[in-house]
């Protein structure tokens, strides 16, 4: 470990320098290539939800302000948000695999089939959050696929916030966020918890939080950041209910001793220097993450995951203004290491993917052209190294955006990669039932092709875009083998398209409009399967956004999300019934005065009962996942 990082830096500060002067465009900044740079110089369409969004939204957790973005869809079969699978790109039961979610450039994607837990990031540290629609493997490495989440937090500053809060199903949440700033030092300090016994019966989640933030100016060139938190949370599973028990009383469970637990610790601390034309990023991070969960029943049993991962992310960036035209270069490594116990087996993965972009424009970015490489090398390792197997691939992209007048047109080829996750090793078989160690599947990977059409004016904009994407071995879980089913690679091609309208409209105060259209057709090719959808992925979804602002300090949302039906999970015969389309309205309503505000937020406005998301057991057994109807939840908050 210690010889890739030294080898890390000494390849990084080999590279030639030169010198750039990014100019003032005047449009907001997203990190779509790994650092800040205006968003019309990406080749791939990109979502900025911005503060202002998150802080009318009132939103109980990052997932739910992904309900209704352009091409997004969110899953939460336990009712409360605490395991919602966010799906970016049309994956169905493999979302939580094939996008990759970073907080401030810190991946936290899990090396097992988690989802990020999306309960654990507080809103009022976000700044914004940028959605990179398309694969990204290249900046990004293992499982950018279907694109990537970047969470972005806010700067600390003196001052802080309390807030209290509550609402339907015995639901109590609470935050204090105090910050200090001395011009060399600024530092942040924050508490949450939150309490709720969840819309179905075993649907109670209890979870605490708390984190620290730091910046210190070493010199004018050089700054030392750092931030860590602890999360800590226990949740009920009430599990899946067949359509008879959805009819007669979609709240109960027949699973009421199953529950699962978390525990969640990182450190993230590094340097950022900045000399000129050069600036140089080294960060390392330590992440400890401990899940287990209970099920009981006829045939008891417990799952555990024991992660500790050392990451390091050293990267370095270049810049150069020519007389007619600048270069951007942007380089780096990441290094993970990571050791624990996955299904009881003991568990060891080493990744380290070197990878490189440049971008070259003219002076005034009309024209931007980027091309980059990255190689990524993979080992796993289970039961102590007795079972191991290693692999390597390369990912590339380039891409183009041109500025006419008005309109700006990106165009985007590149590759995707990735490799299965650890809990993917492994299968359990009769008549033993043990784990054992799957050597044969295969790592996944993608041609993707992304256009995108954006006009803007004064008070809108409006955006069409398409994503092609032909994935070679998608990983998915094969129920038919096993008692549990394992996971394998679709012997035959899938294609996965996405075409989008989303648009804005400033028209006054009490009308500021938003809308999008996503029609997702993700596609067997080939075999048995051949022209059947994947299982999981809704067709056509639709998110309207409507603010106003009715006098200064009050103002109301009102946002609506159509999702399309869609086949159960394991369908892939799409023999089975599908899940029912269905449509949310959400309305919120705040006043604010001076340092403090009073919030009401009701979900599921029109009391609308639907299913989340389905499944189909190798039995042939269906299970439903009812989401909760309305709810309403209120808060205060004081700003100091």
């Amino acid at each position: 470990m210690k010889q890739q990082i030294k080898l890390a830096i000494m390849v990084l500060l080999s590279m030639p320098l030169t010198a750039y002067a990014q100019d003032d465009l005047g449009t907001i900044n997203v990190t779509g290539n790994r650092i800040e740079s205006p968003s019309i110089q990406s080749s791939k369409s990109i979502t900025v939800i911005s503060r202002d969004e998150i802080k009318a939204s009132h939103a109980e957790n990052v997932a739910d302000l992904f309900k209704g973005q352009t091409g997004m869809t969110v899953r939460d079969t336990s009712g409360t948000g605490a395991k919602a699978i966010v799906d970016l790109g049309g994956f169905g039961d493999s979302a939580a695999s094939n996008k990759v979610v970073l907080i401030d450039g810190r991946r936290i994607s899990s090396p097992d089939l988690s989802e990020a837990d999306w309960t654990q990031i507080p809103l009022d540290q976000i700044e914004r959050i940028e959605i990179v629609h398309g694969a990204g493997s290249v900046l990004y490495g293992d499982g950018a696929v279907g694109g990537v989440i970047n969470i972005i937090t806010r700067i600390p500053e003196a001052g802080g916030k309390v807030m209290l809060g509550g609402g339907s199903f015995g639901t109590q949440n609470s935050q204090i966020r105090i910050g200090a700033d001395t011009e060399k030092l600024r530092l942040e300090l924050n508490l949450s918890g939150l309490k709720t016994d969840g819309y179905r019966d075993n649907g109670r989640l209890e979870r605490y939080d708390g984190g620290a933030r730091f910046e210190a100016d070493i010199s004018d060139m050089i700054m030392w950041y750092g931030s860590g938190n602890h999360h800590t949370d226990r949740f009920g599973l009430p599990g899946d209910l067949t359509q008879t028990q959805v009819n007669a009383n979609p709240r109960q469970t027949t699973e009421a001793e199953n529950y699962g637990t978390t525990k969640d610790d990182f450190i993230n601390s590094g340097l950022l220097a900045n000399f000129g034309p050069v600036e140089l990023d080294l960060p390392v991070s330590f992440r400890r993450r401990d899940s287990s969960a209970h099920f009981g029943g006829l045939f008891p049993f417990d799952s555990s995951s024991i992660l500790r991962t050392i990451s390091t992310r050293p990267k370095i960036t270049v810049a150069h203004e020519h007389s007619a035209f600048n270069t951007q270069l942007v380089a780096g490594l990441d290094i993970d290491n990571v050791k624990g116990t996955v299904s009881g087996l003991d568990a060891k993965r080493d990744r380290t993917g070197y990878y490189g972009q440049i971008n070259v424009s003219d002076r005034d970015a009309n024209y931007v052209l980027s091309g980059g490489l990255r190689s990524e090398s993979l080992n796993d390792a289970l039961n102590d190294g007795s079972s191991a197997i290693s692999n390597r691939l390369t990912a590339y992209d380039i891409g183009a955006s041109i500025g006419f007048g008005d309109f700006r047109l990106r165009l985007n080829h590149n590759r995707s990669v990735r490799f299965p996750r650890l809990d993917e090793r492994t299968e359990f078989l009769p008549p033993t039932f043990a784990a054992s160690f799957r050597s044969d599947l295969l790592p996944q990977t993608g041609l993707h092709y992304n256009a995108s059409l954006r006009y803007d004016a004064d008070t809108a904009w409006l955006e069409v875009s398409y994503q092609h994407a032909k994935l070679k071995n998608e990983i998915y879980l094969d129920p038919t083998v096993g008692f549990f089913g394992t996971n394998s690679n679709y012997i035959d091609p899938t294609l996965h398209r996405i075409f989008t309208v989303a648009g804005f409209w400033h028209v006054s105060d009490l009308a500021q409009l938003s809308a999008n259209y996503s029609w997702v057709k993700a596609v067997f090719q080939g075999g048995s399967f051949d022209g059947n959808d994947i299982p999981g992925v809704s067709k056509n979804r639709v998110g309207i956004h409507v603010k106003s602002d009715w006098v200064e300090g009050f103002s109301t949302t009102l946002h609506g999300t159509y999702v399309g039906a869609s086949y159960l999970i394991n369908d892939q015969l799409n023999t089975r019934q599908q899940v029912n389309s269905y449509f949310l309205l959400d309305a919120v309503a705040s006043y604010r005065w001076q340092g403090a505000e009073v919030f009401v937020r009701v979900d599921n406005l029109t009391n609308k009962k639907y299913i989340s998301t389905g499944a189909v057991s190798s039995a042939g057994l269906i299970g439903l996942y009812p989401a909760a109807t309305i709810s309403i939840r209120t808060g205060v908050s004081y700003n100091f």
